[in-house]
């Protein structure tokens, strides 16, 4: 190997040959120590795309802690536990996006499920079905985009798997770069960090990494992230601490333990958090997975991205990833819609009275009991009109406005009959400033409408 001058050396003047050999000896001495660690070279840590090798990972998830509900005092503190596992092969594939989160992948789930349980007794868990097992995911400026290419998936199961330290999102934690010794330290890339743990309205972060012990074999690398923004329009701090190893000689992040602290504030979505996780999982090659060989260059346009909400009835419809379900009973479910983390909109969405086939409920009928909800809020109707056949529905819209906090507000009251008399009430409110933003967002619900032959299996909760 070439020798490098000493950059002391390259600064002083006439020396004399003894001090000149001595220090020229040291040199030597500390690049076989060089030698030893890093076969001479520059160290290379590196868990490259390659679309011809497919990993198996077991991923497992244990949080403990306080979850953060508003109440007429203050705020109450519920006990909180809550598990989650998955199991699955995955093949990554190149993508033509910039940056180092550019990412494109398949995977197929064995197992995908969490369980929790608040208070004492009540418990809550979501299950990957069967039809939705294969997943195909896109790196966007925050969060990993998932869809199933079979069927479109519901928001908890959107929300099932956004799990944190995700093994595609880890390899970002990875250096850039080549590193020159064992004590050099890295910074990752600014979007490592939301991707990490899921804040999706980002104010501050930092990731410092760093080398715990490093062989020919395989490299331990630690990491410190910091994280301040919103999680579904909830305020949050986050930390996460752990360390990950890279197989050197498969190029293959095999393993990582991690713990992760936040705390997030009740907001207008979800409620607040003061939790700790642990989170582990294990990776290796796979052989015969069945995992597909390519999936779309390209970024799935919104269309493709909507999602089913199934409600208690018989009535199913699509929407938008901006809309998440702040409440569900039996009887109503409500949903809030953000924009950059800000609360823009909310639906509720009820079941209206039964009416024999071929009738529905008149529209006189129907505006005064707008009216008499009107009333209570110091709003007014601005218009009424009837849609006779929308996909097989009859909609009656009724928009009315009422001033709040200094701000216009506007509802929108549809009734939705069916030709066999089945009727669903929607009702959607947003303030007037925020027309734009909501522009549309309704026809598109209210153009998904449809009909399942039976009602939900499962009892929802009251």
């Amino acid at each position: 190997m070439k020798m490098k001058a000493s950059p002391w050396l390259a600064r002083c003047g006439v020396i004399s040959v003894t001090v000149a050999v001595f220090l020229l000896s040291t040199t030597a001495m500390a690049d076989e120590l060089k030698k030893a660690s890093t076969g001479g070279e520059e160290i290379i840590l590196a868990d490259p795309v390659n679309s011809e090798r497919v990993t198996h990972v077991r991923y497992s998830l244990a949080i403990n802690g306080k979850l953060i509900t508003p109440a007429t005092t203050g705020t109450t503190d519920w006990n909180l536990s809550s598990s989650a596992k998955f199991e699955f092969d995955q093949r990554r594939f190149a993508s033509d996006s910039p940056g180092p989160l550019a990412l494109r992948a398949a995977r197929q789930f064995q197992e995908a499920e969490t369980s929790s349980v608040v208070g004492k007794d009540h418990k809550n868990s979501v299950v990957l079905p069967a039809q939705s097992r294969l997943i195909h995911l896109y790196g966007s400026e925050m969060q990993l985009i998932q869809l199933s290419p079979a069927v479109r998936l519901t928001r908890p199961q959107v929300d099932l798997l956004q799990f944190p330290c995700d093994p595609l999102v880890a390899a970002g934690l990875l250096p850039n770069r080549n590193l020159r010794d064992m004590k050099e330290k890295w910074n990752a890339d600014s979007g490592v960090v939301p991707m990490l743990t899921g804040i999706d309205a980002l104010v501050s972060q930092s990731a410092t990494c760093s080398l715990k012990s490093l062989t020919d074999a395989e490299a331990t690398i630690m990491f410190d992230c910091r994280g301040t923004g919103a999680i579904t329009g909830s305020p949050t701090e986050i930390e996460l601490t752990g360390e990950m190893v890279l197989d050197r000689k498969a190029s293959l992040l095999r393993r990582l333990n991690a713990t992760l602290k936040e705390k997030r504030g009740p907001g207008t979505v979800s409620p607040g958090l003061n939790v700790t996780a642990k989170i582990q999982w294990e990776q290796e090659i796979a052989g015969g997975a069945e995992v597909p060989e390519s999936i779309s260059e390209t970024m799935p346009d919104e269309r493709q991205l909507l999602l089913t909400l199934v409600t208690p009835w018989r009535v199913l419809l699509l929407h938008n990833r901006n809309w998440h379900i702040f409440h569900e009973t039996s009887e109503l479910v409500m949903l809030r819609m953000l924009h950059n983390g800000a609360l823009v909109g909310q639906c509720n969405i009820a079941s209206a009275p039964l009416m024999a086939a071929g009738k529905f409920t008149p529209e006189s009928d129907y505006v005064a009991e707008v009216d008499k909800a009107l009333k209570e809020r110091g709003g007014r109707i601005e218009a009424s009109e009837v849609a006779p056949d929308l996909n097989g529905w009859r909609i009656h819209h009724v928009r009315a406005t009422g001033e709040a906090n200094k701000k216009t507000l506007v509802w929108d009251y549809y009734l939705c009959t069916t030709k066999a008399g089945e009727q669903i009430s929607l009702v959607f409110s947003h303030a007037e400033e925020d027309e734009r933003i909501f522009a549309g967002v309704a026809d598109q619900m209210l153009q998904s409408l449809t009909i399942r032959s039976v009602r939900p299996r499962i009892t929802l909760p009251r």
